[in-house]
């Protein structure tokens, strides 16, 4: 099982969603292992970034399902990195200009540098089948995919999983 970088642990909690932070779940996010009034270690076991994942989706969306929660919580990602302008709106609107389905594309020459490897297989202009060789926390990735294409321009987003495929998530993304 691979590991997730300390840099990116640390800049999605300390710079995204450092505005979101109780107290009591920056406590928690540290018991189970992501202390964040330390300097970030070069990596996390993915337990813990799973952990860390569902404790701030059960503090921001609590009495709601778990899928739920993680779902949305996926999707305030996103709409965090545009709406605090960590993402530049330049870039935003070179990525529109593009469209979900050219950004897409260009998204997988970077792949590489992430922990999640993705597939995308174009099924047509506006669907996609995209593999994620991460098994956990399906609602949580399918909540960033549908985020990420609204953001890219993508009208009335829909990810859904199709299930597993060898040890990938299989996913159906679609939008108008």
């Amino acid at each position: 099982m691979s590991t997730i970088p300390g840099k990116m642990v640390e800049g999605l909690f300390k710079r995204v969603l450092a505005p979101d932070l109780t107290p009591t779940l920056k406590t928690q996010l540290a018991e189970a292992g992501v202390d964040l009034s330390a300097p970030a270690p070069h990596s996390y076991p993915r337990a813990t970034w799973y952990r860390a994942v569902e404790l701030t989706a059960q503090t921001m969306y609590p009495g709601q399902p778990a899928e739920t929660q993680l779902r949305k919580f996926g999707g305030h990602i996103i709409e965090s990195l545009q709406a605090r302008e960590i993402i530049k709106s330049t870039w935003l609107t070179m990525a529109r200009f593009m469209g979900p389905r050219r950004a897409l594309k260009q998204a997988m020459d970077f792949t590489d540098r992430s922990p999640v490897k993705l597939g995308i297989t174009e099924l047509s202009k506006t669907e996609f089948e995209i593999s994620v060789d991460d098994q956990q926390q399906p609602e949580f990735l399918a909540g960033l995919l549908e985020a990420a294409i609204h953001m890219l321009g993508g009208k009335s987003p829909s990810v859904t999983l199709k299930g597993p495929k060898g040890d990938s998530n299989l996913f159906r993304a679609t939008w108008r």
